[in-house]
């Protein structure tokens, strides 16, 4: 008896301090379901996006190599048009990312006012630019995927929508945009949701401890609920389930208390980052293994002819040159749908749609090492789970490679550029099914049908914000506070 007023205890108190923000997730997790945070999807950004000028765009990469070349090594190169002129970006391994514009005179630094306002009128939206600014961040570029194209000039355009476009204080090239529903809404959702205050965000090591403390801490209080309300439902039955506040919440938890406890538990698994579960990064090291050492200006010696003809015809948008387990392959893309893939190593060979399944076997085998057996196979569930967050006709095709050992290792890939997207082994393979499935409900029978997910993850939320407005009901009816723990 005791034991069960020591749990009753704990609950009541953490409810007191963290219910609070309980409501907060529910309430702005049905806004999300609906409304999800702004980003630029790969569509968008090949809609704004201009075409390269073949006669532009290859002369000089070697060059730029030799220039750009520095300890962290280069991941990949990639060429973009920025206001009818291109820009060469390195991306290096450390995640960093310089570049420049290949023009007779090469322009280095920052970008000026008047060229980022000529850029923001050329990418086709229709309305005249109301202002245009640098900034640091906001409560919209405060992830830190933004980190390597700061400072970002703020464009805010004229228009029903009231759009506002992020362009790379880097390379020129849009990296976000919003709208005024969008950001009205990510008010009352995304951004309660996972607490993206700019102050707070900014500083990841304290937002990550806060947000693992509180989650940590509305679990135990979730847990010790479902004990409480278990063992009233067994001593009493129903007989206690109607007639007051307190009657309404053990309905309430009776109804949905594990999907409370799921829900909030596997919200907390999202602020995990590596310490219980492996986080899944791919590091730098790795990387450079997978590529079969890193890209150097010799990689691109007598390739600026078949680069410039890659690109001929007026209709592609990004080339990427990248190295695949000692090869070096470019890219060219005019859409997500399309593009073309050849290995300069073998200039003469087929270009593919692809990165083929033995260039990525051969690349995963560089990484890992040994002799075991590789097996490649697409797979549906990163396809998910890299598509939460983009239009469906967005997701890329991601190819698994499975290490068949004692200790399997998965390995997903980006089958169109290349890259590493995540290191799977037993740990991350758990996390995935806990979070995707009772957080995200990622779940092949849900394929398909997001009405219904929809519909479902909708009444979660209900069910928990109507735990804790009944718990705070309760709360407010005591009189007088001291008597809470009683």
């Amino acid at each position: 008896m005791a034991w069960s007023g020591s749990v009753l205890g704990w609950h009541r108190w953490l409810a007191l301090g963290v219910g609070p923000a309980v409501l907060l997730w529910c309430l702005s997790g049905l806004v999300m379901l609906w409304v999800p945070y702004p980003s630029v999807t790969e569509t968008e950004w090949f809609v704004m996006a201009g075409a390269i000028d073949p006669a532009l765009c290859c002369a000089d990469l070697e060059r730029v190599m030799r220039e750009f070349d520095r300890p962290e090594g280069i991941a990949y190169l990639k060429v973009i048009a920025v206001g009818g002129v291109p820009v060469v970006s390195a991306h290096y391994l450390d995640g960093s990312l310089r570049a420049r514009q290949l023009t007779a005179e090469p322009v280095h630094g920052p970008l000026l006012t008047g060229e980022m306002q000529r850029v923001a009128e050329s990418l086709g939206l229709g309305g005249s630019i109301v202002s245009i600014d640098t900034i640091e961040h906001d409560v919209w570029t405060v992830h830190q995927r933004f980190d390597p194209h700061r400072p970002l000039w703020k464009a805010e355009m004229a228009g029903l929508s009231a759009p506002v476009i992020y362009l790379s204080g880097t390379t020129g090239e849009v990296v976000q945009e919003t709208t005024m529903a969008e950001r009205r809404w990510n008010l009352a959702g995304a951004v309660i949701h996972w607490w993206y205050l700019p102050w707070l965000r900014r500083q990841w090591a304290l937002w990550d401890q806060t947000l693992w403390w509180v989650g940590a801490l509305s679990t135990v209080m979730a847990l010790a609920g479902a004990w409480v309300g278990l063992r009233h439902l067994m001593r009493d039955g129903w007989s206690r389930f109607s007639g007051e506040p307190r009657a309404l919440h053990r309905m309430f938890g009776a109804i949905g208390g594990v999907a409370a406890v799921c829900w909030i538990a596997s919200g907390w698994l999202s602020m995990d980052h590596g310490r219980w579960f492996s986080d899944g990064k791919v590091s730098a090291l790795e990387r450079e293994r997978a590529m079969g050492g890193r890209m150097t200006a010799r990689d691109l010696a007598g390739s600026s002819g078949v680069l410039s003809q890659m690109a001929a015809g007026g209709m592609v948008k990004e080339l990427r040159l990248t190295k695949v387990a000692g090869a070096l392959y470019a890219v060219a893309r005019e859409s997500p749908q399309h593009q073309s893939v050849l290995a300069l190593t073998h200039p003469e060979g087929q270009a593919r749609d692809a990165f083929s399944d033995e260039a990525v076997l051969a690349s995963v085998r560089a990484m890992v090492g040994g002799d075991f057996p590789l097996i490649v196979r697409r797979s549906i569930g990163a396809d998910r789970r890299l598509g939460s967050a983009l239009g469906r006709e967005d997701l890329p095709p991601v190819l698994r490679v499975e290490r068949q050992d004692s200790s399997p290792l998965w390995v997903d890939v980006d089958a169109r550029t290349g890259e590493l997207l995540e290191l799977l082994d037993p740990s991350r393979r758990i996390y995935h099914r806990l979070f995707d499935l009772l957080h995200r409900w990622d779940a092949p029978w849900f394929d398909g049908h997001d009405d219904s997910r929809r519909i479902g993850m909708a009444v979660w939320c209900g069910l928990g914000a109507g735990l804790a407005v009944s718990g705070f009901w309760i709360w407010a009816r005591r009189r007088p506070v001291s008597k809470v723990m009683q």
